[in-house]
């Protein structure tokens, strides 16, 4: 019997067929019911106009899109032989604005998401369900955000050759001591340890004597036997090039070599409903994308000893948005103290009207690679795609070759099934098209 759960709570909906046997999920499709057409909106328009219509595809990651689309436009200018070059600086804030805009998702998902439907699952009260920690944790993210790219979410403020804002050493020490909140913040309320030595563990032993959130809701996890559930691909992508994270394919604990070139799309397999989601895969197969990714290509050793003894089940995948949070915001201090406002904010390039190619744009969003990829003639876009991280996870395939999360959903109860879903931290605006 096929059964249909609207799920909602995911930056919008989607519809999930379950198809049970002996009260197992025997196979999910999912559908995503919403009609985007940002890629068609933007053809024909200057291509200036996507740094500011790209950022409205979604409302929790508007800075990966606006970074993703200018990256694409820079790369339009060299593939014309036309190279454009950005200060340290430039780079240092672009980075910096996207791993602010990382950590405020990751703090939303773990109060607003994860334990509220965590303590439904086991309906314990050992874990309080507290929404307002994870939205003043991303309201001090945000106010760094507002400090070098002004309003958010939607802002616009780069540009080919860097950035529009032009900060002080006023700013720049505002900046720092809302990181020190943060941070503070992050180290009382969800970890009980300090960044520092939150990130030298290696093994969970390490944090077994903890008593705090982080600890709750590992002690859940392994309650709900988690440990033995929600198991994907155990393959995993990494594209966007960046110092906080590593671009590399990983199958098992093996990294391989990655080229985004290798990266399409396909419609998705929705038998029962119409949907606007497109699968994307990696020389035709799926992987697994977003922090446990990272984590694996990284090689961080507590992700990788957990990765070993549980594999790429909803604990691992739940621990390493965790622990990549707080490496994050260490990343976040390096970046800060590293800014030399002494240098230019923008280099000047040639006027986009004599811009005719092709360009792409990889960038590491909240849940794994997003790209970008526009055709210019002469200054006006020919043609626009958008591939976001979550087409990797939550694709729709069959039952021959289904998607990360339909795997991870199989021969579990409809109630556990849902929870693993959320695992992957869906979003439903950056899946539809």
């Amino acid at each position: 019997m096929i059964t249909k759960t609207i799920l909602e709570q995911i930056e919008g909906e989607a519809s999930l067929y379950f198809d049970m046997k002996d009260n197992l999920v025997d196979f999910v499709t999912i559908a995503f019911p919403h009609f985007r057409g940002m890629e068609k909106m933007l053809e024909g328009k200057n291509a200036m106009d996507a740094l500011v219509i790209t950022p409205r595809v979604c409302g929790i990651c508007g800075h990966s899109h606006v970074l993703a689309s200018v990256r694409a436009i820079e790369d339009a200018y060299k593939n014309s032989g036309f190279t454009v070059n950005i200060t340290q600086k430039a780079s240092k804030v672009r980075e910096l604005t996207l791993v602010l805009e990382l950590i405020q998702n990751h703090l939303k998902w773990i109060y607003l998401v994860l334990v509220p439907h965590l303590k439904e699952l086991c309906g314990s009260k050992e874990l309080l369900n507290t929404p307002l920690k994870g939205a003043y944790g991303a309201s001090l993210a945000t106010k760094i955000l507002a400090i070098f790219a002004g309003q958010w979410p939607h802002s616009s403020y780069m540009v080919p050759g860097g950035i529009t804002s032009d900060f002080t050493y006023v700013d720049l020490t505002k900046a720092k001591s809302h990181l020190q909140k943060l941070t503070e913040y992050f180290e009382t309320e969800t970890l009980g340890v300090s960044v520092e030595e939150f990130l030298s563990f290696e093994s969970c032993k390490d944090f077994a004597s903890l008593e705090s959130d982080f600890a709750k809701i590992e002690h859940l996890l392994i309650d709900l036997g988690m440990q033995k559930k929600g198991h994907a691909k155990d393959a995993f992508l990494s594209l966007g090039t960046h110092e906080f994270s590593h671009a590399a394919k990983v199958k098992g604990t093996k990294l391989f070599k990655v080229v985004s070139k290798y990266i399409d799309t396909q419609d998705a397999y929705a038998p029962d409903e119409k949907s606007y989601a497109k699968n994307a895969l990696y020389k035709k197969q799926f992987y697994e994308t977003g922090p446990l990714a990272r984590c694996m290509a990284k090689e961080f050793k507590l992700i990788k000893n957990m990765h070993r003894r549980f594999k790429d089940s909803a604990y691992t995948r739940v621990m390493a948005r965790i622990y990549e949070t707080a490496h994050l915001l260490a990343f976040c201090k390096k970046l800060l103290d590293e800014i030399d406002i002494s240098e230019v904010s923008c280099i000047e390039t040639i006027a986009l009207k004599n811009i005719s190619g092709i360009g792409e744009g990889v960038v590491e969003a909240p849940r794994g690679p997003l790209i970008h990829r526009v055709q210019i003639k002469e200054g006006i876009i020919k043609s626009y795609k958008i591939i976001t991280p979550t087409q990797y996870n939550i694709a729709s395939g069959t039952k021959e070759n289904p998607s990360p999360a339909q795997q991870a959903m199989l021969h579990c109860s409809q109630a556990d099934a849902k929870f693993i879903f959320r695992t992957f931290d869906v979003c439903s605006v950056c899946t539809t098209h």
